[in-house]
């Protein structure tokens, strides 16, 4: 419990203090500006801070989930920045009740591998890393997830006269995959019991744990990564 108030209060304060001192630059790409959204992914390495705020992911028959992100990016070089993402997260789920805590530390990268100023185009690669066991018990997985990521930009401000009402436009595009760093996960369901040896006359109903603990196997899913799991600014 105190570790996970002193996370909880720790992490966004350090955070907003690396914020106060970098400038805000997202990426420019000629004369075309990629900002730094809660709805887009910036195409280009950038400074920037988004602070924590509300994702309510769509409800399934069992679960209730909001999420409350916030990512830190810092440039590197004009080309490479790292960053930092940390979710809390509040799961209602049926038959358990409500479970809040925070999810694995995501760190990332984004490389702009090239540019087009003229035509307002970018192609950035990098990735994240979810690091497996530093959430909160019952919110976070045991495991890893890595998630390499392609982002593409493109303004439309190259466009010819008789479309210039289109070229305040933006395009920005996101493909990744997440792929966890184990396949399967295993989860105790407790030790079969049987009768004890040793039991007496009188005690011959009794048992004891004794007998092999029952472990079942989940599959890890991998696949297209969505923006909410991993990194969304």
């Amino acid at each position: 419990m105190a570790c996970t108030a002193w996370r909880t209060t720790a992490v966004p304060g350090f955070l907003l203090l690396l914020a106060t001192g970098s400038e805000v630059s997202a990426g420019y790409v000629g004369d075309r500006f990629f900002p730094s959204t809660l709805a887009t992914t910036v195409p280009t390495p950038a400074d920037f801070y988004n602070p924590p705020y509300f994702v309510k992911l769509p409800d399934t028959a069992t679960t209730h989930e909001i999420d409350i992100p916030t990512t830190y990016s810092r440039l590197v070089t004009k080309d490479w920045s790292v960053f930092f993402t940390e979710t809390f997260r509040i799961l209602d789920v049926a038959n358990k009740g409500r479970l809040s805590g925070f999810d694995n530390l995501v760190i990332g990268t984004q490389y702009q591998l090239y540019t087009n100023p003229e035509h307002q185009f970018v192609f950035t690669v990098g990735g994240t890393a979810a690091i497996g066991g530093t959430g909160s018990p019952g919110i976070a997985a045991s495991f890893s997830t890595l998630t390499p990521t392609v982002y593409i930009g493109k303004g439309f401000g190259d466009l010819p006269d008789s479309l210039a009402w289109l070229r305040p436009l933006t395009v920005s595009g996101t493909v990744a995959v997440a792929v966890p760093t184990e396949s399967f996960t295993l989860t105790s369901l407790g030790t079969i019991n049987r009768p004890s040896a040793d039991a007496g006359a009188f005690t011959s109903l009794s048992t004891l744990p004794t007998g092999p603990t029952t472990l079942a196997e989940t599959g890890n899913p991998s696949g297209p990564a969505s923006c909410p799991a991993e990194r969304c600014h």
